[in-house]
């Protein structure tokens, strides 16, 4: 028995390009660390980032970093580069707090701005290396006022006491460095996330608590960007 050939045109599909519902644009106080850190939650845990959402992180101008300078920056970025629809979109400033009594008062100075233009303020104290500490220790095991007050290990000031953790606790995966291009992605795993977002409420995560406190609300950003349980 004979078979009559068939001829089958190939379909062409056409991706159709579909505009975020939502944005979410990030305006960091560090050039290296920070932004590396959310574009690696980007590239590896795309698949629990909804598909409405897109996440944009403003480009930092060299040597801009007090409070006011990251707000001037995310400005700057939504009147240049994006329509800004404040209905759906949100906007966020990362600082970290420090320990000077200058760099709070900075904050206190620049915060009526932000609430009155509805930017949401992610913040740490000290430091956004608390944050990413929380992704790989047991928290418990540290002395509160020591991570608080993260001293500098030597005389020759080169680190403080949480980034001499990260590098000491990381070392078997590629160790911690601060330098643009060198940011350890295997901090970021969904398993690591959840712990820190976990081991977060262990201290002050409300913005006026933080501000005196050891502690971060850097999980409500996270919980923004990612859903996973």
């Amino acid at each position: 028995m004979g078979f009559k050939e068939r001829g089958f045109e190939i379909p062409i599909y056409i991706e159709e390009f579909k505009e975020p519902e939502r944005v979410i644009i990030i305006s960091c106080e560090g050039s290296n660390t920070e932004p590396e850190y959310f574009e690696t939650i980007k590239e590896k845990l795309s698949e629990y980032i909804p598909v409405i959402l897109e996440i944009k992180i403003v480009p930092k101008e060299p040597g801009a970093s007090e409070p006011k300078d990251i707000v001037c920056n995310l400005e700057k970025y939504i009147l240049d580069q994006y329509d800004y629809k404040s209905d759906y979109d949100e906007m966020w400033v990362v600082w970290d707090r420090e320990k000077v009594q200058a760099r709070k008062d900075n904050i206190l100075k620049i915060l009526p701005e932000c609430r009155k233009k509805n930017y949401h303020i992610a913040i740490t104290n000290p430091l956004f290396e608390f944050w990413l500490l929380l992704h790989i220790v047991d928290i418990t095991e540290y002395d509160n006022n020591v991570l608080y007050i993260n001293d500098w290990m030597s005389l020759s000031k080169k680190k403080r006491f949480i980034e001499k953790e990260l590098l000491t606790k990381l070392y078997p995966i590629g160790g911690y460095n601060k330098k643009k291009g060198q940011f350890n992605k295997n901090i970021v795993t969904k398993k690591n996330i959840l712990q820190a977002l976990k081991q977060e409420k262990f201290f002050a995560n409300k913005f006026e608590d933080i501000l005196d406190n050891l502690g971060s609300n850097i999980g409500e950003l996270i919980n923004k960007i990612l859903k996973i349980k």
